[in-house]
């Protein structure tokens, strides 16, 4: 069955499993009249990629936020973040 996206004025985005795409269908927190978004479709493949675990763990962030219980590290990262470039070497230093 189709996923479809509506837009409620006041509670924001929700999903519905329905046969058929309304122009309009009731939010379920406050039952007023949403209508229907157009979006990206969400195009998932069987095998678990980066990207997809990024999305999910997205997804449950949105509802279920993480609680940090420290502040991170502080340090230097264990490798460099790009390659140096050694024509950057000539460039003059403030």
């Amino acid at each position: 069955m189709a996923l479809y996206e509506y837009l409620c004025a006041d509670h924001g985005p929700f999903d519905r499993h329905l046969g058929t795409a309304p122009a309009e269908a009731a939010c379920p927190q406050c039952e007023a009249a949403a209508r229907r978004v157009f979006s990206a479709p969400m195009l998932r493949t069987g095998r678990r990629s980066e990207w997809t675990a990024a999305l999910d763990h997205a997804e449950k962030s949105r509802h279920e936020p993480e609680v940090v219980s420290a502040p991170p590290a502080l340090g230097r990262p264990s490798r460099p973040a790009a390659p140096l470039n050694p024509a950057l070497f000539t460039l003059p230093r403030p």
